[in-house]
């Protein structure tokens, strides 16, 4: 039986997680294991209904059995997110190894910070004499980041240079926050620095930019480096000169680690993998003066990135269009899966969306969508297996994936997302393999979009639901429950001319109460509303959901239904007045009831005239009406 593998990452950081789990993959494949990837985009915003919702993706790890978990923490952005997982992995006491980044009492992986970023600031101080140095920092007290900058002062040193508190800028590993206080150090300084070492490629491709921006040319008038060697470095203009951390090791060593620790190998419990310098442009070393070439390709990667994303953003829209006039469950699984089927190109040929188990109760208000953890089961309400539609079903939440194959082929790499809004988690996406818009932000925004879907989703189906209720008001009468005599001619009517259509013979029945007068006469209008309310019950009580029951007039009732034959009819009438005794009996009612009722057929081989037919029934019923009468009179 394979081996299951979880790995827990943050999709902010997609280049790492691309290169990283290309090692996983090839190592799980090479040792009968598949990997369970449970992806998230939580961000250190103020918003906790998306801290709870996107994290709530790891409480799958409750759910299933797994031999081991790799914690890409390093990408990991909540406080919370970090304790859950200690926590979990301590609890379970499942055998585990954090990449990049120290956490307590878990094995450790890691590229060593120092020696890559020493050769890089080596280099730059023995061949490129560089003397005034600016370094651009990750968050005060970050490990990684002072490693980085230790090696930076060590490479100093050995020229009796020094690192300037005043150059050095503390920024939060992201593009945004470089520019605003690079531009002000810019202002204040009149001396530019030689190099403008950078603790990541991302805050280097944003000092890049703001230099050039400033009117400064890198690296004529300032040299400048980073560290990851990213893929967007490697064509970027200038390309950057950056750290090369082995990541695609990292992560295979990462997985022959963990599967060496699950079969009881030996190991140590923290180990470095070497990282290396890699020269470029933006420091000196390779040809930047073919400008017009370099402007040449990235004009054309610019276009093509705009044609591409303008066709994302269409199958967006697309999706979005799709959801946007649904407005039912069973809508939902047929036109989202019809959709699917012929545009799945960047959701590959598998994949899930996997609905909580209440999502569609908890709109009659009798229930709450829950903010964190999984049900018991999940609702499968579409999805894709080898590019074809899937009928909808339910699965156990310890399944995870529908259909999972423990005995395929090995190295399959399953991808989670959580499904959430404000309310609380709707449930997860879940692909069958490892897709490209994962490591390039569109799968943040695939999941958005969905996401909306599922809300307006809610939204068409409580405005179904209460359009429902003010249709059924507009036809109902409020005094007996039956239909009135809007209902009559939206429902009655309709059904008898479908009848006909179908060739199937209709029977119209009218009832009327006798010596309705007389009863409200001595016995006051709230008798004679229980009376009608008495009789309504009675035909209600006979007929059954089969038939339309129309209040049609004051004290009239019209039944429509199909006719079998004349003894069911003729048994029917029979009952409804028994029944009226009974109950005159239950209620102790201080009058006899009954009502004068007949009947017409409509036969389906005969022209359908409505009026004609109701002339006939209510012929019939006051033929019956004068008998009862006659009998009556002596009683009231």
């Amino acid at each position: 039986m394979k081996r299951k593998i979880a790995v827990c990452g943050n999709g902010w950081s997609n280049e790492y997680l691309e290169i990283v789990m290309s090692g996983i993959r090839k190592c799980a494949a090479e040792n009968n294991a598949d990997v369970f990837f449970f992806l998230n985009y939580s961000v250190n915003d103020t918003e906790v209904y998306k801290h709870v919702g996107d994290t709530n993706i790891n409480s799958l790890l409750e759910c299933a059995e797994f031999d081991g978990i790799i914690l890409l923490a390093n990408t990991f952005h909540l406080q919370s997110e970090f304790e859950y997982l200690c926590d979990f992995v301590k609890e379970k006491k499942i055998p585990s190894v954090s990449l990049e980044y120290h956490l307590p009492d878990i094995d450790f992986l890691g590229s060593d910070n120092y020696s890559g970023m020493y050769e890089l600031c080596n280099h730059l101080v023995e061949d490129h004499n560089v003397k005034n140095v600016m370094f651009v920092s990750g968050p005060k007290g970050n490990a990684e980041s002072d490693s980085r900058r230790k090696a930076l002062e060590d490479a100093l040193s050995k020229k009796n240079l020094s690192l300037k508190d005043e150059n050095i800028l503390y920024c939060n590993w992201n593009y945004y926050e470089v520019e605003p206080k690079l531009t002000e150090w810019l202002k204040e300084h009149a001396e530019l620095p030689d190099v403008v070492v950078c603790a990541n490629d991302v805050m280097a491709m944003a000092a890049c930019s703001t230099l050039e921006n400033n009117g400064i040319t890198v690296p004529d008038d300032v040299k400048l480096t980073g560290f990851d060697h990213l893929l967007s470095v490697r064509s970027y203009y200038p390309t950057i000169a950056t750290v090369d951390r082995n990541w695609d090791d990292m992560g295979y060593q990462g997985m022959q680690y963990l599967l060496d620790k699950i079969d009881g190998k030996p190991s140590v419990p923290s180990k470095y993998i070497d990282s290396k310098a890699v020269t470029g442009e933006s420091c000196g070393c390779m040809n930047h003066g073919n400008k017009k070439r370099g402007g040449r390709i990235r004009e054309n990667r610019v276009y093509a990135n705009y044609v591409e994303n303008s066709f994302w953003v269409g199958h967006l829209c697309d999706i979005a269009d799709n959801i946007s006039l649904i407005s039912s469950e069973h809508d939902f699984h047929v036109s989202v899966n019809e959709f699917f089927h012929n545009n799945h190109e960047y959701e590959g040929n598998e994949f899930y969306i996997c609905l909580v188990e209440n999502f569609f109760q908890t709109l009659k208000g009798t229930a709450l969508l829950k903010k964190s953890g999984y049900p018991d089961r999940m609702n499968v309400i579409c999805g894709l297996k080898d590019g074809k539609p899937k009928e909808q079903t339910y699965i156990e939440t310890k399944n995870l994936v529908p259909g999972y194959d423990e005995e395929g082929e090995s190295g399959r790499v399953y991808v989670f997302l959580p499904l959430y809004s404000i309310e609380g988690s709707y449930g997860y996406v879940v692909f069958g393999d490892e897709l490209p818009i994962i490591y390039n932000y569109c799968m943040y925004n695939w999941v958005r979009s969905v996401v909306q879907g599922l809300s307006r989703l809610r939204q068409n189906m409580i405005i179904a639901d209460l359009h429902d209720q003010l249709t059924r008001l507009s036809v109902t009468d409020g005094l007996t429950g039956v239909y009135n005599r809007t209902g009559c001619e939206k429902v009655a009517y309709p059904y008898l001319e479908q009848c006909h259509e179908q060739g199937r013979n209709a029977v119209l029945i009218f009832a009327d109460i006798n010596k309705m007068k007389a009863i409200n006469d001595k016995y006051g209008h709230l008798h004679g509303d229980t009376a009608i309310c008495t009789v309504a019950n009675a035909i209600h009580e006979t007929l059954g959901e089969d038939w339309i029951v129309v209040r049609y007039g004051g004290d009239e009732f019209l039944m429509v239904g199909e006719y079998v034959d004349e003894q069911q009819i003729e048994e029917a009438i029979q009952t409804i007045n028994k029944r009226l005794e009974e109950k005159v009996i239950q209620m102790k009612l201080p009058y006899p009831l009954k009502a004068g009722i007949g009947y017409f057929v409509v036969n389906a081989n005969e022209k359908l005239d409505l009026s004609e037919c109701l002339k006939k029934a209510d012929e019939a019923m006051y033929l019956m009406k004068k008998r009862q009468h006659e009998e009556m009179n002596k009683k009231i």
